[in-house]
Order: C-alpha cells, then structure tokens, then sequence
C-alpha cells in the first residue's frame, strides 16, 4: 500500500493518486512524501523506476538488515533505523523492525514492512496541520525519528519496573529456579536494544552535527535534541546491563552461600552419625562375652550413650562456630 502526501504553498495540502509523482517531483518548491507500507512487488519497482535509487539501496530496502544504517548518494542519502513492534509487545515479546527512508531535497520516501506508530502518527499530523509539510522534507524526517525515539521510552521504563521486581526476587528468594531465567531474558533484551540503539545513536549525532549537505542547518539542532534523547536510552540500556550482571552475580553468590549452608547441616549430621554407626556396628557382632549383653539395663544405657554422644558433638560444633 501507498501513501502520497504533497505541499506546496502555491497549491497547498493534497493527497495525490501513483502517477502524480513524477510531476510533482519536477516541482522544486513542492514537498511530497511518499510511505511504502509493506508495498507488493509492483509498488517496490517505483523505487528504481520513479526514484531512480541506487540498487544496493534498494536491495537493502526490500530486505531486512538487522543494524542500522546511514549511506551518502550524493543527491539523496539512504538510512535505516529500527523501531519498537508493536505487534510483537501484545505478544509480550521484545522486537524491532527496520524503516527505510529516502531523503531527497524535494521529496521523503519511508518503506517499512511492519506498522510504524511514529510513521502513522506523523501523517496524522500533517493531515490536521498542511503547515508542518511548508518547510522542507528533513523536518519530516525529524518528526518521524524523534516520534520513533520517544516511543522507546515506555519499554526502557517497563524493563527498568521488570528489572527492579526481578533484583527484590534475588533476596527475597533466593532459592526461586525461575530468577535466574528471568535474568538471562532480560539480558537477552537488553543486548538486543544495544544492538540497534548504539548505531543510531551515531547516526543522529552525524545528522546533527552537518556532516551531511542534505541536512539543513536550520534542522541541525532538532536532530540533536533527538540525539539527546536516544543518548539518554543509551545510558539507561548501559545502566540496566549492569544491574542484571550485579543481580545474576547477586543470585550465585547467594545459592552458593545457601548450598555451603546445606552441606554444613549434612556434614554435621554425618559426623555425629558416625560414632553412632561405631556402637551399633560393635554391638551387631554378636560375640557372646560383651559388656551389658547380659543386663537388662544395656539396651536402654547404649541409646542414652549414643544420644548423649549427639548432643556433645553438637555442643562443640556450636562452641566453634560450625553451626
């Protein structure tokens, strides 16, 4: 599916049909953005044939690259930034999916596979306000991204709830089989995000600091606010990664702190269990000369020396501190 919105002060706000792009890319003062929303094979051929991009571009685009990315073809640059999906968190599930932008001087081409908020939001916008398409295409962009980005916060927020009820676990149960899951699947999150956050962290800070032409300097400082706002992901990405490797290390220390006390208790019990095991064995050889065989009193006088026995060892392994 396609979706085409163009400005322009002359003829204002319209929503042209596919074979209106040609003519209104001719048109210097116009803007116009065209939204590839999981396009058919045909849709994706406008790609070369109206547009006319690089066919590594293209083939980048019609496949899934799992880094983002920023390439310069002179007369338009090519990136590729990962967004949070949405589907897959009503799944409870922790994905990403890539959006293809194309931005050229008069024009803003983004191709996704997947439902974009920040792509849906943006058009929202610019239906119910003509003015936010008057500038030019890379305050577009801007709006896209930053809209992207800030859709990241509510995720940091509930790992940070998720990672901070999985810390309380550690030391209120430390004997729980399931924490140490939860903590090697909130690393595994983690790690993914730092996979696609780091990289387009660079690349906002690339577009904000005017090393590419197709930015203007007028739209520099919005792109470093964005940038501000992905580094501050970042950090909390960095900050919750410690927090899991302090929390498992944490969760060891504290079974193995647990098994040394099972196999104190276990020890204990061999060690006074073997005196016993001494008697018991002496009195099971069945000699007939055998001190209080004979006595009606022996049976009752060995238990009370095999319990009396117990209670010693146990005496000194409290006196030193082994129990």
């Amino acid at each position: 599916m396609l979706r085409i919105l163009s400005y322009s002060v002359e003829k204002g706000f319209m929503e042209p049909g596919l074979s209106d792009i040609p003519d209104l890319l001719k048109e210097e003062k116009r803007i116009t953005w065209v939204d590839f929303d999981n396009p058919s094979e045909e849709e994706a051929k406008i790609l070369t044939e109206v547009f006319n991009f690089h066919p590594l571009a293209v083939e980048d685009c019609l496949s899934f690259v799992p880094n983002p990315k920023i390439d310069d073809y002179g007369d338009y640059i090519y990136m590729i930034i990962h967004g949070i999906n949405a589907e897959a968190l009503k799944r409870d599930e922790l994905e990403t999916h890539d959006l293809d932008i194309f931005l050229g001087p008069n024009y803003l081409v983004t191709f996704h596979k997947g439902f974009f908020r920040s792509i849906t939001e943006v058009m929202e916008r610019c239906r119910k306000n003509t003015a936010i398409m008057s500038k030019d295409p890379e305050s577009l962009m801007h709006k896209i991204i930053d809209t992207l980005v800030d859709n990241y916060l509510p995720i940091m927020d509930a790992l940070g709830d998720e990672i901070e009820e999985t810390e309380k676990e550690v030391f209120e149960k430390p004997a729980r089989q399931a924490t140490p899951k939860k903590l090697l699947l909130l690393k595994k999150d983690i790690m993914y995000l730092r996979r696609v956050v780091h990289p387009q962290r660079e690349i906002l800070r690339e577009l904000g600091s005017g090393g590419y032409k197709q930015i203007c300097p007028e739209c520099r400082p919005h792109f470093k606010d964005v940038y501000d706002h992905i580094f501050m992901v970042s950090q909390l990405i960095e900050s919750y990664t410690d927090s899991i490797s302090s929390a498992m290390e944490v969760y060891l220390s504290l079974a193995s702190n647990r098994l040394n006390e099972i196999l104190k208790v276990l020890t204990v019990i061999a060690t006074i269990m073997m005196p016993l095991t001494v008697l018991t064995g002496v009195y099971g050889m069945n000699f007939v000369h055998m001190p209080l065989i004979e006595s009606p009193y022996g049976f009752p006088l060995i238990l009370a020396l095999m319990f009396l026995i117990g209670l010693g060892m146990l005496a000194y392994f409290k006196r030193k501190g082994w129990w």
